[in-house]
């Protein structure tokens, strides 16, 4: 099976033209269904272990899923750090990685508590300034990595660092306020849904939209094998570019939802968004060495992220077990990854 939101580059068709050697492009059909089905077995773990989670929650102390509220404050853990796993599993699949994230939502938090905080319809243009700021974090990082041939780790590691600065210089310590207006486009309930959960499930919608775009099609491809996609006319720069674009621009609605939560801005409130949203790709069985992934299985696995801090509470153990656990968990899914993909190299 090939799964209704996964995508792998054997699944691939490169409709860009025929190289200048070849008859007609070629089909990477050389891959077995036995690798593909392990391939696909990565992509479908998060939701076992999102399953098993809530089942011991359920079964521990039902309360913290089930109790009035616990859904919509559950999920809006999950809506920021979903956008950020959203644009991590993007930067991924091309081989990379962008660690510039925790920058732009500190920046933009920065921003939105200080600076564009306007009532009314103004909010709507402030809200399109920062994804704007987020836009150009993004187009630099693609334009350092294609034109200089710098990893993407040092490029968006300086990014990071740049906009934190800012950040700081914006706003030196936590506080500000935020737009009443933004406060309430982004809170409350829409038909008794929290609308926490409607983000979370309109990403899933996005997904399920693009997921079989030219645009995903070619940076699974880019990631997969470089040299390969460039002779068969993907055009490998441009997409690239927009791939960091996309990351910087999600992780911009992530600040901004970040910002109404919290109801303040923080200079260092993207930090820990980092490495949670590769934590979170990675247990969504996303391939760090690109070509494979699933954004839909990434923001499941930042589900499965926070909801060991959840099981923890419902043990009556001590908050730092979170991190113990959180960390034993990244192990396990890492070691499973590793062993399917071993064992795909051998089918």
């Amino acid at each position: 099976m090939s799964g209704p939101d996964i995508v792998t580059a054997p699944s691939l068709d490169y409709p860009t033209g025929t190289p200048p050697n070849e008859a007609s492009p070629r089909r990477p059909h050389s891959i077995s269904s036995a690798r593909r089905a392990q391939a696909n077995l990565q992509l479908l773990m998060p939701y076992v272990y999102v399953f098993v989670l809530t089942v011991a929650i359920l079964i521990l102390d039902p309360r913290l899923l089930v109790g009035p509220g616990a859904l919509g404050a559950f999920f809006s853990l999950v809506a920021p750090l979903a956008f950020v796993a959203f644009g991590q599993t993007l930067a991924l699949l091309t081989r990379g990685v962008d660690l510039s994230v925790g920058g732009v939502i500190s920046l933009v938090t920065a921003l939105l508590a200080t600076h564009l905080n306007a009532k009314g319809p103004l909010i709507g243009l402030e809200v399109l300034a920062v994804i704007a700021i987020g836009v150009i974090i993004g187009w630099l990082n693609g334009l350092m990595i294609v034109l200089t041939g710098m990893q993407p780790f040092i490029v968006t590691l300086a990014t990071w660092s740049i906009a934190d600065g800012i950040a700081f210089a914006v706003l030196p310590i936590e506080g500000g306020t935020v737009s009443p207006t933004l406060i309430n486009a982004l809170s409350g309930a829409i038909l008794g849904i929290p609308k926490s959960v409607l983000i979370v499930v309109g990403l899933f919608g996005l997904w399920f939209v693009v997921r079989r775009t030219r645009f995903i099609r070619d940076i699974v491809a880019i990631g997969s094998d470089e040299s390969r996609s460039n002779l068969l006319g993907v055009p490998v720069r441009r997409q690239k570019v927009r791939a960091y674009i996309a990351c910087a621009a999600l992780a911009a609605l992530a600040g901004i939802y970040l910002t109404v939560q919290a109801q303040s801005g923080s200079p260092d409130a993207g930090d820990q968004f980092i490495l949670n949203s590769i934590a979170a790709v990675v247990l969504g069985g996303a391939s760090i060495f690109g070509g494979k992934g699933s954004a839909a299985s990434s923001i499941v696995g930042a589900i499965a992220f926070l909801l060991i801090p959840d099981l923890v509470f419902a043990l009556g153990l001590t908050s730092y077990w979170s991190i113990f656990f959180q960390g034993f968990i990244l192990i396990v899914a890492v070691t499973f990854n590793s062993a399917v993909q071993s064992r795909a190299r051998t089918t």
